[in-house]
């Protein structure tokens, strides 16, 4: 006989991942329990929230949600980035612009973003608590779990209440309770690495930035659409304007950072001990900046599975495939990896499907998560080489094309077989929609095995969860 009540998520972590997965299981008619650790939504108010770069694949899930009106109202639609050297000897040192293609954007349905982490949380919260719905999600802030049960899927709280589901989903992040649980039941061995640089973030409010001569030029045309990126050695620096209010958001990369803070965790040492020489525009900033958060940037360890044995508990966003601290695609992956979810389990109600459906969330996300995870590790490098053949030879290629008329990262000396690859590969990244890519799961597997007996479960599981069993 078919169930036809819906399925009980538990979700922990009201990150961006957690509130979007809790938005599309909801819509797909599932009730959704949400435990968030912090008090109030995305922490306390000692440190200001930083911000967001959102590009079109994770844009489009927000306005294919019904939220465009909304997000535009609390975001600047960028238009691309300049690039400076970090020391400039003193004074500006201007590499090149590039700027994104309207062609690009529009086969990708989306735009680039920039936005508030705050004002972000707070739309996808109240979307998933108050639109109204025939099915509920229900959030409890202030609560710590201390123990999960992961082939009962339930969790225990500090207050020692005990809720239990027919699915677990992790969205507490790289540091989180359930990722640290999954890596305890794998035993993977290794650990976090430090890459031996940390990420000072801080905002300049505008009314601030709009009084002083150097930062005015931020708010001109079209550097007000520009992300402003400043590239090592060793070092790096990002700014842009974020959100309805415009403030400046600014991130310095450092080697003399060690504090292994969080975002809520007020830096130790100020900003302006931290840069080096610099960019008169990036000491400015540093000077005007509110409190600052120090962050350090790693290697994960990277788990085998983000299923556990069990097959009914799943980690996502962070707490499955962290990023380096303020990857562009840290956003609209976690969402992503929402809008698959909720897409896939509207197809079913069974909760022996369950293992099945986990499994194969993994099987689809991982790869793709995987590439992108490479990709931001290697901007990374790139904006703080160190001095030497490499750091000259970027330069001159990105002098080269500011000459030419060239966007700055394009390579005059691609062939068309590489540049159609690149395309190729950006087209991929920013025109996914995850949506799609679950239904196409569905059509193609999902619905040919529907209500499998136990044996049959058992016998569908993918290869890296059998090996965990073995």
């Amino acid at each position: 006989m078919t169930r036809e009540t819906p399925l009980r998520f538990i979700i922990v972590g009201a990150s961006i991942g957690g509130l979007a997965s809790a938005i599309a299981l909801r819509d797909a008619g599932h009730e959704v329990l949400l435990l968030e650790q912090e008090s109030q939504l995305g922490g306390g108010d000692s440190v200001p929230s930083g911000g967001v770069r959102l590009p079109p694949n994770g844009c489009k899930i927000l306005f294919d949600w019904g939220l465009e009106a909304e997000i535009r109202s609390n975001a600047v639609v960028g238009s691309g980035f300049t690039v400076y050297k970090y020391d400039g000897g003193g004074k500006r040192d201007y590499l090149g612009t590039n700027r994104w293609d309207p062609e690009l954007l529009a086969e990708a349905r989306g735009l680039f973003l920039q936005m508030r982490h705050k004002d972000l949380l707070r739309i996808l919260y109240d979307t998933a608590v108050k639109r109204p719905s025939t099915s509920k999600v229900s959030v409890e802030f202030g609560v710590t779990v201390v123990d999960a049960d992961f082939d009962a899927c339930s969790v225990t709280l500090a207050s020692g209440k005990v809720y239990a589901g027919d699915a677990l989903i992790g969205a507490d992040g790289a540091f989180g309770y359930l990722r640290r649980r999954m890596n305890q039941e794998q035993g993977s061995p290794g650990e976090d690495q430090l890459r031996g640089l940390a990420v000072y973030s801080a905002i300049v409010p505008k009314e601030v930035a709009m009084q002083d001569d150097q930062l005015q030029e931020l708010y001109q045309d079209p550097q007000r659409r520009m992300v402003t990126f400043w590239m090592g050695p060793n070092r790096g620096a990002q700014a842009f304007l974020a959100g309805k209010d415009e403030d400046v958001v600014f991130w310095v990369y450092t080697p003399d950072g060690a504090q292994d803070g969080t975002w809520t965790q007020s830096a130790e040492k100020k900003i302006t001990d931290v840069l080096g020489t610099c960019d008169p525009v990036i000491r400015r900033l540093a000077e005007l900046a509110g409190p600052a958060t120090c962050v350090q940037i790693k290697n994960y360890l990277e788990l085998e599975s983000w299923v556990s044995r069990s097959g009914k508990v799943l980690l996502l966003g962070e707490a499955a495939h962290p990023f380096p601290i303020i990857s562009l695609h840290t956003y609209s992956v976690a969402l992503e990896d929402g809008g698959f979810l909720g897409k896939m389990f509207s197809h079913t109600r069974n909760p022996d499907r369950v293992e099945e459906f986990l499994s194969a969330f993994q099987e689809h996300r991982k790869p793709r998560c995987a590439h992108i995870n490479l990709s931001e590790k290697s901007y990374v490098e790139a904006m703080a080489l160190p001095d030497g053949e490499a750091q000259e030879g970027r330069d001159a290629a990105m002098r080269a094309n500011e000459a030419a008329g060239r966007n700055v990262m394009d390579s005059g000396d691609h062939s068309e077989e590489e540049l159609s690859a690149m395309w190729d590969d950006m087209r991929m990244v920013f025109g996914y929609d995850p949506a799609d890519d679950a239904e196409e799961w569905w059509l193609k597997w999902g619905r040919l095995r529907d209500a499998p007996t136990a044996l049959d479960a058992k016998a569908m599981r993918y290869s890296y969860i059998q090996d965990l069993r073995a």
